[in-house]
Formats: C-alpha cells, structure tokens, sequence
C-alpha cells in the first residue's frame, strides 16, 4: 500500500523525489492518464496519456529549427526542412507555418510531402502556391526531449 503526500514540505538539501523505474516490458498495464514514470530503456522520464507513454522534455535548451523560404507564386512546395516529417501527416501540435505574417493551418492550408529531389527528405506543400516574394516562416522542435 502506498503512502499518499498532502501539504507535505519536503526538506532542503540532499533529498530526492523518486519515481517508478524501468523498462518498457515492465510498464504498468493497464496505465492511467497521469501516471509518470522513468524509462530505463530510453532514459527518459515519461508520462502517460490517451494510451501513450509520452517523453518528457528534460531541463535545458531544447532545439528549436526554423527554416525561411521565399514564396513564388507558380509553385506549391518548398523543402527540404531540417527535419523530415512523414508525408501526409500534420504535426499541427509541433510545427508553426506562417506566409507573411499569416498563420497557416495544418491540412487546410499545408501538409508535407516528399522532396522531389531526395525522397527521404520532407517538403512542405502549400494548398494553395503562396504569392511571389512572400516570407514563408517555418519553426519547429517543439516536441523535442533532446536537450543541449
């Protein structure tokens, strides 16, 4: 049986909150929404949520890729990014896509597509072609659990 902590002041100095340990076979199961643990597989302190084991960014910088293109009104795909997303997918949660000062919508107004050039890579490719000259701001990383 546990111990629940309420209105508990932890002292100062040489103590630690420890948290369930280990690797992926010894997850609980079933899990509950809230649960936390640390992943000994992965090394990283994770939490679960809607059936998924989710990473936690770890104090730190995390790195963060912004990549800028210059619209041109005849074509609809630009690329590749710095960093490869699977095509057709959205990653709105991940990704912020403004044209101008515009913020673009994930799957209305953009999705990614294969580089043309090298497959492996990702483009992003507008709906509709954005206009000639315009300023296209692409920042992503969010999601990211490396640190530097």
């Amino acid at each position: 049986m546990g111990h629940m902590l309420k209105n508990t002041v932890f002292k100062s100095g040489s103590y630690a909150l420890g948290v369930p340990q280990g690797t992926n076979s010894v997850a609980p199961s079933p899990a509950a929404n809230g649960q936390t643990r640390y992943n000994t597989g992965t090394g990283k302190l994770e939490f679960y949520n809607n059936a998924v084991w989710n990473a936690v960014a770890r104090e730190g910088n995390v790195v963060i890729s912004k990549d800028s293109f210059s619209g041109n009104s005849l074509r609809s795909n630009y690329g590749p990014l710095s960093s490869a997303y699977a095509v057709g997918t959205l990653w709105a949660a991940n990704i912020l896509v403004h044209v101008g000062t515009v913020y673009q919508i994930p799957g209305t107004n953009y999705s990614f597509a294969a580089n043309a050039v090298n497959a492996a890579l990702t483009d992003i490719s507008f709906i509709s072609n954005p206009s000639n000259l315009a300023d296209i701001t692409i920042i992503h990383g969010f999601a990211s659990t490396i640190a530097s």
